[in-house]
């Protein structure tokens, strides 16, 4: 139940006045709220946040136009497929998952990774990139969505050209995959996750029975 003290043990535990708040729904609805915003951490300002229906996570604040990367995993047992769906510098995962935009970037894997002899792992792995012209449009989507969200930013949080995901930064992710798709025994699921600095934040799990929300790093 939430309450004052709850918010206040919240807060101690984020460390933080604020938070980042996102929904998770029980029952399917039309019109979901969107969260990812930034919240004071007051109870009557989460109170008014309230919806049916609807479990709030709350999650470390973030500033999402300082996102270098956001990354939807798909693990496919099924065909034993490993699949990256990357948005760059500027952008939020969720853009994907809403379907606002396509993604900037798709790496597929077999699983479990081949990595061969020496590691050299990009050798076996497929890569696609959006063309300048959808990445260019995919700029102008995201700054009207922001602003939606009452949020004022420019072209400036992007760079000029998408810039792909470093190699050094996929070793990571695919060691984290490798963790991932031993712990979880799902046939299919989705890991969303967030690059901002050297942090990796890994914040939602999608399966089609249903979600689990997990924080690391």
């Amino acid at each position: 139940m939430l309450s004052s003290k709850s918010i206040e043990q919240i807060s101690r535990y984020l460390g933080s006045n604020y938070c980042v708040l996102r929904y998770q729904y029980i029952k399917p609805n039309k019109n979901p709220v969107r969260g990812g915003n930034k919240v004071k951490l007051e109870y009557d300002i989460i109170a008014k946040k309230i919806v049916p229906d609807a479990l709030l996570w709350f999650m470390e604040p973030t500033d999402r136009l300082n996102n270098l990367f956001g990354i939807n995993m798909l693990f496919d047992r099924r065909y034993s497929r490993l699949i990256f769906e990357c948005v760059g510098r500027g952008f939020d995962v969720s853009n994907l998952n809403r379907s606002d935009i396509h993604p900037h970037q798709i790496i597929y894997f077999d699983l479990p990774i081949e990595y061969g002899w020496n590691g050299e792992w990009w050798k076996y792995a497929k890569f696609e990139f959006v063309s300048d012209e959808i990445y260019q449009a995919s700029k102008v989507v995201r700054l009207r969505n922001l602003k939606k969200l009452g949020i004022d930013a420019s072209t400036d949080i992007f760079p000029v050209h998408y810039e792909p995901l470093p190699i050094h930064t996929i070793d990571r992710l695919s060691e984290y995959a490798e963790l991932i798709f031993r712990f979880f025994r799902d046939d299919y699921f989705v890991v969303t996750s967030t690059i901002i600095g050297s942090r990796f934040l890994f914040w939602d799990v999608s399966t089609p029975s249903g979600k689990i929300k997990i924080y690391t790093e």
